[in-house]
């Protein structure tokens, strides 16, 4: 590579690929698709499992980033015939870089060396002498692996090749190279399967909660700077870890706050602490008022013992296993806080019909605007989980 040429594994991804990877939650959804991503809401809507509705984001979102791999490859190869015997010492240039960069970056070179995040937290915990121990460790099994590929399979190349202004562009990659690509693809895999359930779980919470609020009648607002007083609402932007994820003023003195968590029914435990998250009033800029708390999940466990916690609380539980939740929810905002909407009274027939009108213009990835799929990966990173 000359000096004019560029030098870091960051310059040789693709843009596609660092949006998916340290893009804003708006940028990622859009970038996945949105009509999918409406399709996902309008789903979960009905009583749809998240998990099973957001498989289909995760695969598409590990496909494109292992062909942002692919063209990396191919645009390293193109500078320089050596491209991947030089992939470790660019990894750790990048890991090791004073330079300002983002995480996707870090997690970029981490793939290159085959870590994830938890591995490196388990295999090397800080330890220089470690690092150099597996990174000699992690050449020699490729070294030898590309041997054993040719001894068993014969001599296989993969070509690499593009049209541009320049004309046709080729590579080959021989075995010790086609490992390498793999190996980094594989670890990607690892690491954005393991991401994403934090990920899509955050994310669809705003999109679905916004979503609902918006079609029962209510227009998002900034709570810093909101001066009305009916028919508004507000999601969390974070920055207290104990604040609601939304919250709702239907007018002064009738206000909701709002839990969502896609739990299944084994985590009975975190019930109890969205439940004691709150006491019975809040005192903020509309002064102290009662309110309800909304606890919505995907469905209770077993044991009735988090509905009746609920109801010493004054608290509602939503589950969203139930095809009509939506219209569940409604009611009870009214039966609470005498809240009016003409889904509460809708025969269950044309709620499906009435969902999809409501979604088919709204602006859903707005909701998303200003959150991090960074931060949202650290999040669960910070369980211990791979990233």
């Amino acid at each position: 590579m000359t000096n004019n040429e560029a030098r870091t594994l960051s310059s040789l991804f693709p843009a596609h690929g660092h949006v998916l990877l340290s893009g804003t939650g708006k940028d990622l959804v859009e970038r996945l698709g949105i009509d999918v991503v409406r399709r996902i809401v309008l789903a979960i809507l009905q009583g749809e499992n998240v998990r099973t509705q957001t498989e289909p984001l995760s695969r598409r979102r590990i496909s494109q980033i292992s062909g942002a791999l692919v063209t990396m490859f191919l645009e390293g190869c193109l500078l320089q015939a050596d491209f991947p015997q030089r992939l470790t010492d660019l990894a750790l240039q990048q890991i090791d870089s004073k330079h300002k960069k983002t995480k996707g970056d870090a997690w970029l070179a981490k793939w290159i060396i085959g870590l994830t995040g938890k591995a490196e937290q388990n295999v090397l915990r800080g330890d220089a002498q470690a690092r150099a121990a597996y990174l000699a460790d992690f050449e020699t099994a490729l070294v030898e692996a590309a041997a054993q590929c040719q001894a068993a399979m014969g001599d296989v190349e993969m070509v690499l090749q593009k049209e541009n202004a320049i004309g046709h562009q080729q590579v080959t990659l021989d075995w010790y190279g086609i490992l390498r690509l793999t190996t980094v693809i594989g670890c990607q895999t690892l690491a954005i399967r393991g991401s994403d359930k934090a990920i899509f779980g955050k994310l669809f919470e705003r999109l679905v909660l916004g979503s609902l609020l918006t079609l029962l009648g209510f227009t998002r607002v900034n709570p810093a700077t909101n001066t009305r007083t009916h028919n508004v609402f507000w999601l969390s932007d974070g920055s207290d870890i104990r604040e609601s994820d939304a919250t709702i003023l239907i007018r002064p003195g009738k206000l909701a706050r709002f839990d969502m968590g896609f739990i299944g029914i084994g985590n009975s435990e975190i019930f109890k602490d969205k439940l004691s998250r709150y006491a019975r009033e809040v005192e903020g800029t509309y002064g102290t008022q009662n309110y309800v708390n909304f606890i919505v999940v995907d469905r209770l466990p077993a044991a009735g013992t988090a509905q009746t916690h609920a109801l010493t609380l004054g608290a509602e539980i939503i589950q969203m296993s139930m095809s009509h939740w939506p219209q569940t929810l409604a009611q009870r905002l009214g039966a609470r806080l005498g809240f009016e909407h003409e889904l509460q009274a809708l025969p269950a027939d044309q709620i499906k019909a009435y969902l999809e009108q409501q979604l088919a213009t709204m602006p859903i990835s707005d909701f998303l605007a200003g959150v991090s799929t960074e931060d949202l990966a650290d999040t669960f990173q910070d369980k211990a989980a791979l990233t």
